[in-house]
């Protein structure tokens, strides 16, 4: 009997050690609980938006400042970066403030906690101008209409035919011109004239005289590397056309390999005279 009751005094003490560690065990996760909620709402609603973590320090590239434009949109990322902390990053905000500038192809904003950032805006480059007069546009190097073209545009290529932009961007024909313009390479671009659209494709005028056929868009950059070595051969003379629908294998074709359709006249019927 002794050895049955301590049998049960040590089973009962053990249940209330258990229950005590359970009781523990749920205050503890309570508490935890209660304080990472506590955590939480502070950092939503105070730190994070708190001018503890506000930006003070603030590096933006891919913008000069020389430029009246640059100016503008260096003070839109400034208004941008003001309504952000480190710990709270807005790039909706900023990708807003610079909508308004055709220019800006993309935007990134990087926080340096505890109050610095760095923001990175990549620009369209001019490429091509479409239209003629007044009317004419600067069109980018992806086909983004810039805006008119003012002052300094008259060395960029132009758009022969095409279709006028519906929007901000040019479509169709005018697209492939403008994608095949725009992936000129620095050291050709002050020789390039014009493009036209054949039906092979797309033609772009050298100031030479010589035409390049590229046919579509695709593979521009290389396409135009393919025609930069081929215009750096010594050995090119009397070369009229280069066609480089295959870049790899880019084919020069001189003025007697042009066929000129020559316009057929009817022969005028002699009217025979009788003697007499």
């Amino acid at each position: 009997m002794a050895k049955a009751a301590k049998s049960v005094h040590r089973t009962a003490e053990l249940a209330r050690k258990r229950e005590r560690r359970r009781r523990k065990l749920i205050t503890f996760s309570f508490v935890g609980v209660i304080a990472a909620i506590v955590i939480f709402a502070g950092y939503t609603y105070w730190l994070r938006d708190s001018s503890l973590v506000e930006i003070r320090n603030l590096e933006v590239r891919g913008l000069t400042t020389h430029t009246e434009e640059g100016g503008q949109m260096k003070s839109a990322v400034e208004v941008a970066a003001g309504e952000m902390t480190t710990l709270h990053l807005k790039p909706e905000v900023l990708e807003e403030e610079l909508s308004r500038f055709p220019r800006v192809a993309s935007s990134e904003i990087v926080a340096d906690f505890p109050n610095s950032a760095t923001v990175t805006v990549e620009l369209r480059g001019d490429g091509s101008v479409f239209g003629t007069g007044t009317d004419a546009l600067l069109i980018a190097t992806d086909g983004a209409v810039l805006g008119t073209a003012g002052a300094g545009t008259d060395s960029l290529p132009r758009i022969g035919v095409g279709d006028p932009p519906a929007g901000d961007r040019v479509e169709g024909r005018t697209l492939t011109q403008a994608l095949v313009l725009g992936a000129v390479p620095t050291e050709l671009r002050s020789f390039v004239e014009k493009s036209d659209v054949s039906e092979g494709g797309v033609e772009v005028t050298m100031s030479n005289g010589l035409v390049l056929l590229f046919g579509d868009a695709a593979k521009a950059d290389q396409k135009w590397r393919a025609a930069a070595a081929v215009i750096a051969d010594p050995e090119l003379v009397d070369a009229s056309y280069v066609d480089l629908t295959v870049p790899r294998r880019p084919a020069v074709r001189g003025p007697e390999d042009v066929i000129v359709e020559e316009e057929v006249v009817p022969e005028t019927p002699v009217e025979v005279v009788p003697e007499g």
